[in-house]
């Protein structure tokens, strides 16, 4: 029985492999025709030489093909793979299936400091920092309200979560009720609903920190993230420190749902149900779902970006907004 066993365990590890490879490379397939399409349609050979310029100094291109290449469509893929990794982590710290990345309120709390930003005047760099800002300072506040000791501390946590979250969400409420109904509020409307279109170099770069350090948290430690769907007093015995170990993970959730909503709004969808599917598909393991949720997370964003790569600029991106009222 048990040698059936180890067999169908390595059974399931090869297909996991394989649906994992498979998965890469179809991404991989993906960024190359999503660079190329467009209504500046470009030949896939012609992506390769003008991202090839971008790092040799060559000019085997227009200018006009390279920027549109390296610094309109390359920066637009990046956006789906932070929270899909947010929400696995935090499913596995809550073990609870609909977890989202803004759990804590951190998304409602990067929304206010945006809005808050718009209010003030500020630009793209001054919308993002304060978003950024106030989605982490959120979080503190959580830890703050749940306390340090006692029993229950998750459902602690999720309750000020709550709190925290419906507070942030009501100043948005009251400062979309403040704002200039001519200039002001559509802008802070069209921002809340969530895009990937105006993605650039200078806000990916700004939070691409942020992003890579959470994510390389999560897969560093998802090995122990399957620990936390037991008690406390079982994972005590495999020398795990669970409040530790806990924070940790829920830090680098937030710092990257903070980073990624600051950068192109709400989407929160993606957090949700990618992890679904990549257990459908990996099983329950954190260490196969925390991965693939990355790489299939990368794919949404390809998706989009292709499938509004021939729209007009200015065209109303009507799925992704029912996507996120319905999720």
């Amino acid at each position: 029985m048990r040698q059936m066993d180890m067999e169908a365990a390595n059974k399931k590890r090869k297909w996991n492999t394989r649906r994992s490879i498979a998965a890469g490379v179809i991404t991989l397939v993906a960024c190359a025709v999503s660079l190329g399409m467009g209504r500046y349609a470009i030949a896939p050979y012609d992506v390769l030489r003008a991202i090839c310029d971008l790092f040799t100094g060559s000019d085997t291109v227009s200018d006009t093909m390279r920027h549109v290449v390296c610094f309109v469509r390359v920066p637009r893929i990046f956006g789906g793979a932070g929270l899909a990794a947010a929400g696995a982590g935090f499913q596995a710290v809550f073990a609870n299936p609909l977890a989202t990345p803004d759990t804590l309120g951190v998304g409602n709390a990067a929304s206010f400091g945006a809005v808050a930003a718009i209010l003030m005047g500020a630009g793209r760099t001054g919308i993002q920092s304060s978003a950024l800002f106030c989605g982490i300072f959120s979080v503190c506040l959580v830890y703050l309200f749940a306390g340090t000791g006692g029993e229950n501390r998750t459902l602690r946590l999720v309750l000020s979560g709550m709190i925290i979250g419906s507070f942030f969400s009501s100043m948005v409420s009251f400062a979309k009720y403040v704002a200039d109904p001519q200039d002001e509020l559509p802008s802070i409307t069209y921002w809340l609903l969530g895009s990937l279109k105006n993605m650039s170099w200078p806000l990916l770069l700004s939070g691409a920190g942020w992003i890579l350090a959470g994510i390389v948290i999560l897969l560093l430690f998802r090995w122990k993230l399957d620990g936390l769907m037991l008690s406390e007093e079982e994972v005590k015995s495999f020398g795990i420190s669970v409040h530790g170990f806990r924070f940790m993970t829920v830090a680098a959730s937030s710092v990257i749902t903070a980073a990624v909503v600051s950068m192109c709004g709400q989407i929160g969808w993606v957090g949700l149900l990618i992890p679904h599917f990549c257990r459908m598909i990996y099983g329950g393991s954190n260490k196969d779902v925390i991965p693939s949720s990355i790489v299939y997370g990368h794919g949404i964003a390809l998706y989009y970006s292709i499938r509004n790569s021939g729209s007009d600029p200015y065209k109303f991106d009507w799925s992704a907004t029912f996507f996120n009222s319905a999720c």
